[in-house]
């Protein structure tokens, strides 16, 4: 516009950053709040003759609707009624209809101001991952679908699985460092997708990039270049930080949709895993074990896990080394997830059973369920109890819980009594006692289907001694699997507006479309 005094880009940009510096406080933001701390009076360079509603929040709604990707006006009202907080938000006390958008885009908005648009739309998204800041977007607030016939619903779950992958990589990408320079030869897309699929095949780096350059063509990263970037982390505390920080980023996401009520409790489990190890014992964080095909070495890991039906996340990962006391990261685990949710009860193993243990659950005033160890004092009571039956306050050293004893028929069909210890209140008369306490400690089984999945479907195999490549492989398989419930939540929302038991996505199919699918396009 002749005469006209252009905003620079240097101005917007400057003014992005201070906007977020303003908000750097929030781990998680919506497009509003940031718009309403944001500056938009810069952006009128003629004088405006007002239709009803301001420059400024006209502005701003453009942005808003770039931001978040909506298409068409009658869409853009439609949410704008449907969030009444982020429309005052934005500067309008009421709803502007398709029309007077309509007219401000296109007889208001010059060429040049648009493109301006573009770029600040961009470089907000741009900045707000140097921040680490997570903007939403509207995927993740899916509105459910109108019931359709069966043909029509695959194609929705598709087209809906191809819009969540694509956002994912996206917006979890830059979260990801590589140890890339900026000369670097290939792009960190191209070392994620070749990750993922070598996941997905459960294959060595050497043979999966072979078989991905086989689908993908030559120009993608050989093998020796991506194990040369995974070995120069230099410290795995801040190689652990970011994949944590990256679970955090997809607990937000998934707290969101509103799945999670912050007054409901939860049930959640912990558990310990094993990655045999067939190298020398001396080898960093690698951990004694019983012996088993062929080794007595591994890396452990320790995680706890959501054990609610569609809702299993695992909320944290933790390397365990010979010097980690169990009590210790137990406390770690459940002090990180009492963060996050209210807990009902806690499932663990027998391995647990142990006076710290139970101590460590006491103190946290935390309900526990889990099998009693088979020491001589719980044998000698198992030898003459009659199941069902329940000993109150049994000692353990400096501690007590409440042994429970009841029986279950075996694969032989013969009749084996189980204890089990807690600090629950439960009724030996209660005719339900059997089928109620396996019941519940069967939720522990959901802990076991995220490592099957893990292991069997997320993680790669190496033979590497190099405990920064064993950590990165599995915390990144972990990574997959959390992407995976949280992809088939929004699938359930979109498509029924509900989450139910099993899953629409399976994790294979949602593996390979993460890696065939262009982030761009």
């Amino acid at each position: 516009m002749p005469g006209s005094k252009r905003i620079s880009n240097q101005t917007i940009e400057m003014e992005i950053y201070n906007t977020f510096e303003r908000l750097n406080q929030k781990k998680t933001l919506t497009m509003a709040e940031f718009l309403k701390e944001f500056d938009a009076t810069q952006f009128q360079t003629r004088k405006y003759r007002t239709i009803k509603f301001s420059y400024e929040s006209l502005i701003r709604l453009v942005l808003f609707q770039k931001l978040k990707g909506i298409k068409f006006y009658t869409k853009l009202t439609k949410y704008l009624r449907r969030n009444p907080s982020e429309r005052v938000k934005l500067g309008f006390s009421e709803t502007p209809n398709r029309a007077q958008i309509g007219y401000f885009i296109n007889h208001i908005l010059d060429n040049e101001t648009n493109e301006i648009l573009n770029f600040t739309a961009a470089k907000i998204e741009e900045i707000s991952e140097k921040f680490g800041i997570l903007l939403d977007v509207n995927t993740l607030k899916p509105e459910p679908l109108k019931e359709t016939k069966e043909r029509n619903q695959y194609l929705q779950k598709n087209n809906k699985i191809k819009e969540i992958c694509r956002l994912f990589k996206n917006r979890f990408s830059p979260f990801i460092n590589l140890n890339l320079k900026n000369n670097a030869i290939y792009k960190k897309h191209q070392f994620l997708d070749l990750l993922i699929h070598m996941s997905m095949t459960r294959d060595f780096a050497e043979n999966g990039s072979k078989t991905y350059k086989e689908l993908r063509g030559n120009r993608n990263p050989d093998a020796d270049t991506l194990l040369y970037h995974l070995k120069n982390y230099t410290d795995s505390k801040d190689l652990h930080r970011m994949f944590t920080t990256l679970f955090e980023i997809i607990w937000e996401m998934a707290r969101k949709t509103n799945l999670f009520d912050i007054k409901k409790h939860y049930d959640v489990a912990i558990d310990f895993t094993e990655w045999y190890f067939y190298g020398d014992r001396g080898t960093q964080m690698v951990v004694g074990k019983e012996p088993d095909r062929g080794t007595s070495k591994c890396y452990k890991f320790a995680t706890i896990n959501i054990v609610e039906s569609g809702k299993r996340f695992t909320l944290l990962a933790l390397p365990v080394g010979s010097f980690d006391v169990k009590e210790d990261v137990l406390r770690r685990l459940l002090s990180y997830a009492m963060e996050r949710i209210k807990i009902r009860r806690v499932y663990v193993d027998r391995g647990f059973c142990d006076a710290n243990s139970i101590k460590t659950f006491n103190n946290l005033h935390l309900k526990y369920l889990m099998p009693a160890t088979k020491i001589s004092t719980i044998r000698s009571i198992l030898d003459i109890a009659v199941p069902p039956c329940i000993v109150k306050d049994f000692e353990m050293k400096d501690t007590s819980f409440n042994l429970v004893i009841v029986e279950e028929e075996d694969n032989n069909g013969i009749m084996v009594k189980r204890a089990f210890a807690t600090n629950e209140t439960f009724e030996e008369n209660d005719v339900a006692l059997t089928e109620r306490l396996f019941a519940l400690y069967g939720k522990r089984w959901g802990i076991e289907t995220s490592y099957r999945v893990k292991k069997h479907s997320y993680l790669p195999k190496t033979t590497s001694k190099n405990y920064q490549i064993r950590l990165f492989y599995f915390m990144f398989s972990v990574l997959l699997y959390n992407l995976w419930i949280l992809a088939d939540i929004l699938i359930w929302l979109a498509l029924f507006g509900d989450v139910k038991e099993g899953h629409l996505v399976t994790s294979k199919y949602f593996g390979t479309v993460l890696y065939m699918i262009d982030p761009g396009g």
